[in-house]
């Protein structure tokens, strides 16, 4: 048999969606595009430059907010996301995913492996597993002891014990030649999580990773991030690909897609704490769930965003909102319902870190 490549997405129309999920209303015209591993020691000091690079993690750790992105950036707010600076992690990884744990710490990944640890300010950085030639894509955590780490070849990785130790899981049933590039995972509770990635994998477990379910692969495009809030959930993807995940009554994630009306890849969710809106970050486009539907966020005019793309969302418990991305560009709002403006200090974080001309911007998912 040979290499398989995103399928088709099959009957979307005849699929039934969600009554949660509502009309996706979005106008068209506005979107463009026991591991025995010893924790690696730390890389020689890194000198911290302030180019304006690529941010794909964002996350609310406590009252502080955090981004992550390529040659090691990171970048803290202290005040909801209004003022960031950056902050030396001690390595230039590309820092692909950044998640924060009940008193404020941050747990990172790296394309070369790494999970990296912060201090509950997001500023004192260091590597405390590595998994050698391994990309990872993301990680979460569903409380200060459990977490999970998905990554490239199907490898999932979880702590029972605040990250100082790191356990492999595999996906019990995917039945394709070659193992998937997993992308995105959303930590529920000590025994239960989703996992989505390449081949439109969406996969879960019940009992802390000791069994991973697939519930779907080859009929979906890539799926690049999932959140889940409750019982329902959002994964996201290349294509326009967006998925609604309900928990079912016997404690199985039913998958339906829901139209976006774009093409243009959607690269980031998140939920906010209690469930009641999430954001949706993408090639050219940045969208709000308001009242059961999806409608584009307000963003202000100063920012290019069709010519941009913001690989990292997150909401804080307080409504705040940030959305992260190309050259380092950093948005954030009062609420996901409010305008979104440039940070007004760091360095490039401002909308003249984007790209103007007119050609599709470039992602990398």
């Amino acid at each position: 048999m040979g290499k398989k490549t995103d399928p088709i997405r099959r009957g979307w129309s005849a699929r039934k969606q969600p009554a949660w999920a509502g009309s996706l209303a979005i106008l068209a015209g506005l979107l463009v595009v026991p591991s025995t591993v010893p924790a690696a020691a730390a890389e020689p000091a890194v000198e911290m430059r302030l180019y304006p690079d690529n941010l794909f993690g964002a996350a609310f750790a406590g009252g502080i907010a955090v981004a992550t992105g390529y040659y090691g950036a990171v970048r803290v707010s202290a005040d909801g996301g209004v003022d960031w600076q950056p902050v030396e992690s001690g390595t230039t990884d590309l820092i692909r995913r950044v998640a924060a744990v009940p008193g404020g710490a941050s747990f990172a990944v790296s394309h070369r492996g790494r999970i990296l640890e912060s201090d509950a300010g997001g500023r004192d950085w260091r590597v405390i597993h590595e998994e050698a030639g391994l990309y990872l894509r993301d990680i979460s955590f569903s409380d200060a002891r459990n977490g999970f780490a998905v990554g490239h070849d199907g490898v999932i990785l979880h702590t029972a014990d605040g990250g100082k130790t790191w356990q492999r899981q595999a996906l019990a049933n995917f039945t394709g030649r070659d193992k998937p590039r997993l992308s995105g995972v959303s930590a529920i509770d000590a025994q239960h999580a989703v996992a989505v990635g390449e081949f439109g994998v969406v996969a879960q477990t019940s009992d802390g990773g000791t069994t991973w379910t697939v519930l779907s692969e080859q009929v979906y495009p890539t799926l690049l991030q999932v959140a889940i809030a409750g019982r329902r959930g959002l994964a996201v993807g290349l294509n326009g690909t967006l998925l609604a995940l309900d928990l079912g009554a016997d404690g199985t994630w039913a998958i339906a897609p829901i139209a976006t009306g774009t093409s243009q890849h959607l690269l980031s969710v998140a939920f906010s704490p209690d469930g009641r809106t999430a954001l949706i970050g993408g090639a050219g486009l940045l969208l709000t769930l308001q009242g059961g539907a999806f409608v584009p966020a307000k963003v202000t005019p100063e920012f290019p965003l069709g010519y941009s793309w913001i690989g990292g969302v997150a909401i804080a418990a307080d409504g705040k909102a940030i959305a992260v991305g190309q050259g380092g560009a950093i948005l954030h709002a009062d609420s996901t319902g409010g305008l979104f403006t440039p940070a007004t200090t760091g360095p490039a974080t401002g909308p003249e870190a984007v790209q103007t001309s007119t050609a599709s911007p470039r992602v990398t998912p």
